[in-house]
């Protein structure tokens, strides 16, 4: 039986949908504002659909994987299906403006281990753990980011 993974992690950031999105999609801008992630991507500097990302963040372990961008709602969502590289599944970024600025949302939507090194991990419960202190992580280097340079 396939072990599958949700979760949900938040923040709310005092700065525009537009800057937020622009900070997730703009891979250099997002190279420089996430310390200890290592970016490539096919194509052009900025996100669009069928776009594939990969990812390696430092750290103890040492995480790498890649998605491809399915699907853009400017300012408002960003869709991404990892590609087996270890994970396989869907998970999104949805920008929700509040009073004085927005919540971003981190959806991870039926995420499984694809490699086997993947499956041990997380069936050691250090997987999801890892992912949620990781998407943490990013949200707060995000909401620095954005509202220091406001």
């Amino acid at each position: 039986m396939t072990a599958f993974y949700q979760s949900e992690e938040s923040i709310v950031i005092q700065s525009t949908a537009e800057k937020i999105y622009n900070a997730l999609t703009d891979w250099n801008l997002r190279s420089q504002w996430r310390p200890g992630l290592s970016l490539s991507w096919d194509g052009k500097d900025q996100a669009y659909v069928g776009q594939i990302v990969r990812f390696r963040v430092a750290g103890f372990p040492p995480t790498h994987f890649e998605y491809r961008i399915s699907g853009l709602e400017p300012y408002k969502l960003i869709y991404m299906e990892y590609t087996g590289k270890p994970l396989k599944g869907r998970a999104a970024i949805e920008i929700t403006p509040e009073k004085g600025g927005c919540q971003v949302s981190f959806y991870w939507m039926r995420v499984e281990a694809s490699s086997l090194a993947a499956k041990l991990y997380f069936a050691l419960g250090l997987g999801l753990r890892t992912h949620q202190l990781r998407t943490r992580e990013t949200l707060r280097h995000l909401k620095d980011y954005l509202e220091k340079a406001s």
